[in-house]
């Protein structure tokens, strides 16, 4: 029984599926599935039914992943007992980043951590807030890249920076007009959303002033058509190719063309609503070196007016599931 073995029984029972779990350790799946049936043979066990699809988990099954999971996780706090000793950084490094922060921030810093650190292995997965809170409380993420206050007691949270609301809007609608925008003129009526489960939506859905509208994110005089997307770039493709207005995060709005920013994007009278992203982990991660490294590294890579905003002038917008 080796260590390499149940790791790879926890990412079949992960995936539920020996390719795409062959995909995330990295290894060809006749490799993973030769190793796995060599594990089942040593215990005299079956540890998955191969006949249903997506594969699930015999009963003795799920103790015995249950159990790789303890072993997996004491072996890592083994490793990151004698990385903090070295003060390296070195082994795996699984990270889980929102949708609406992942296309905007990993390319201004992943690059040069994984330069700059060659003995990491590292992993970066979308995933929805959720998803990643799960996933660092069983141990599945070391870190994980969103917006908070998540308000939980098992995880801890590094805020990096703050990061404002603009509005990108039809050059039709009558915001196109404004100078800028207030908080309390949105409208359900005519904004684009986001899909559920995404914290961005929850919180646009918060700004929003008509709750209760009975509005979808129908642009106006759209009431036949119903559209959500769990991807920004599409969203603005909505309003481009129809009407209404959408909610982008600062960074998203970065890299538009100067003529597309003069006409479409408008920025919030103060205080302006506004997102804490932060670095999260489990708060049974030993790992500071790890830690200090990425928050340095973040921290050096974003717009620096993003490190200077002014109280008063924002206002920190919560999720309200998070409340």
């Amino acid at each position: 029984m080796t260590l390499i073995q149940l790791g790879y029984v926890v990412a079949v029972a992960q995936h539920r599926n020996f390719g795409a779990a062959a995909k995330a350790s990295f290894v060809t799946q006749p490799t993973l599935s030769m190793q796995i049936l060599k594990l089942e043979e040593e215990l005299g066990v079956i540890i998955f039914n191969r006949s249903q699809h997506p594969i699930r988990p015999t009963t003795i099954g799920e103790r015995v992943i249950s159990q790789a999971r303890v072993v997996l996780t004491e072996a890592q706090k083994l490793i990151e007992q004698t990385t903090q000793e070295q003060n390296c950084i070195r082994g795996p490094l699984s990270i889980g980043v929102i949708p609406t922060l992942s296309p905007y921030i990993l390319p201004l810093f992943i690059q040069k951590f994984s330069d700059m650190y060659p003995q990491a292995q590292i992993t970066v997965e979308e995933l929805q807030t959720q998803q990643i809170i799960e996933r660092l409380q069983k141990d599945q993420l070391i870190v994980g890249l969103l917006v908070t206050p998540l308000h939980d007691a098992t995880l801890i949270e590094h805020p990096i920076f703050y990061e404002p609301f603009v509005l990108y809007t039809s050059p039709e609608h009558p915001f196109a007009r404004a100078k800028s925008v207030r908080e309390k003129d949105l409208s359900l009526n005519d904004v684009w959303l986001m899909t559920e489960g995404h914290c961005f939506r929850d919180q646009v859905l918060s700004l929003c002033n008509e709750r209760d509208s009975g509005g979808r994110g129908e642009g106006p005089g759209r009431k036949n058509l119903h559209f959500e997307s769990g991807n920004l770039e599409t969203l603005k493709k909505m309003v481009d190719q129809s009407s209404g207005y959408t909610l982008l995060p600062q960074l998203a709005a970065q890299d538009l063309h100067e003529s597309v920013r003069k006409r479409q994007v408008r920025e919030f009278q103060s205080p302006v609503p506004t997102r804490e992203v932060s670095l999260v982990h489990s708060k049974l991660l030993k790992r500071p070196a790890t830690i200090e490294a990425l928050l340095t590294l973040i921290r050096d890579a974003i717009p620096k007016d993003l490190l200077r905003l002014k109280a008063g002038r924002y206002h920190r917008v919560d999720m309200p599931i998070f409340r």
